[in-house]
């Protein structure tokens, strides 16, 4: 009799402990995935472009992990991954879900991101003037490389071999800059983080994009207190193997350029400056007034059009927000030269990305 009790109570028991091991977590929805992630300064946004009767989602990260970021200032995405670049640390989502995965420390101010091989982040920190070298596997800072004393180090960009680094100068006539710095990240199969030189353009440089070679857009000197001291914006074509400057042009009239984007062919670019966006052709350098509004923050997103209410081909489409109300962003459509739609959101927008 005792071991018939002894027995039931052991099944018993094992029972209850492999149903307590079996259990799973809830599971949550998978809301996100596809779509435009804007950030502003309360936390991430989201809205899908695709539907027709889309809302915007706000503070979704805060709403899924029940936690609020601190200072977002951009996202950007790898796999099925999104990385969010906050006051001090990157956290990391899952794409879908929005569900907190992992959260990288170790920066004073990052400011911009760029995926590497090897399974490496390189992690642009302004206040510290270093590209600091995250294992993506680890999550932990491996290694940095400086790009120069009080240099303001703003964005990042890479091609196949190697990343360069705009250091961005502060505003002010006395503290600008004119440097992008160049890393070598592999040698073939080899990973590395070697300084590999540096190069001299513009005042300021502030946005680029990778089309073959870089193309950097350089804002010149843009003080609102010291207005004696503005100096022009500028544009360089750069070679990515030999460093050096193919062709630029001063753009004359142009102040405070930023936020250079490419249409789906990489034939013309698009940025804003003071007195709104201006398109330039990559070949000729030629460029011309787009629009007039005063934006902080445009982006660009190649969407399926249907020209002559028929066949669809790819368009571009401007995203750019609204200096006299940071909360709102215009859609832009490059080939109709017209607004489509209006998008607000909740915070102030300080990045728009798309996955």
């Amino acid at each position: 009799m005792r071991l018939s009790i002894y027995i039931f109570c052991f099944s018993f028991c094992l029972f209850i402990s492999c149903s307590e091991d079996t259990q799973e977590d809830p599971q949550l929805p998978r809301d996100y995935g596809v779509g435009m992630y804007i950030v502003t300064d309360l936390g991430i946004s989201y809205y899908d472009y695709k539907s027709s009767t889309a809302t915007v989602k706000n503070q979704i990260f805060n709403i899924v992990n029940n936690t609020t970021l601190l200072n977002p200032k951009k996202i950007k995405f790898n796999q099925n991954k999104a990385y969010i670049v906050a006051e001090n640390t990157i956290s990391i989502v899952d794409i879908e879900t929005f569900a907190d995965i992992g959260l990288i420390s170790g920066f004073v101010n990052p400011v911009d991101i760029d995926f590497i091989s090897s399974n490496r982040l390189f992690v642009v920190d302004q206040a510290d003037s270093k590209v600091k070298v995250v294992d993506l596997d680890k999550l932990d800072v491996m290694g940095h490389i400086e790009t120069g004393d009080s240099t303001n180090p703003v964005f990042i960009l890479s091609n196949e071999t190697r990343s360069f680094v705009l250091n961005g100068g502060d505003g002010t006539f006395t503290n600008r800059d004119s440097t992008v710095i160049s890393i070598d990240y592999r040698d073939g199969v080899i990973p590395l983080a070697n300084f590999s030189g540096d190069l001299y353009v513009g005042y300021n440089p502030t946005s680029a994009i990778m089309y073959f070679n870089p193309y950097i857009l350089c804002k010149g000197v843009y003080d609102i207190d010291d207005p004696a001291n503005n100096t022009e914006s500028s544009f360089y074509m750069i070679n990515g193997a030999t460093n050096l400057v193919l062709n630029s042009t001063v753009l004359t009239g142009i102040y405070n350029a930023n936020n250079l984007v490419a249409n789906g062919t990489g034939s013309f670019l698009y940025f804003t400056a003071v007195d709104g966006i201006y398109r330039i052709n990559s070949n000729s350098l030629s460029y011309s007034s787009v629009l007039t509004n005063q934006s902080n923050v445009m982006a660009v997103n190649q969407e399926s059009y249907a020209i002559n209410d028929s066949t669809n081909y790819p368009v571009s489409m401007l995203y750019l927000d609204d200096i006299n109300s940071p909360n709102t962003i215009y859609k832009y459509n490059t080939y109709t030269s017209s607004f489509e739609d209006t998008i607000t959101v909740n915070g102030n927008i300080r990045s728009i990305s798309f996955y």
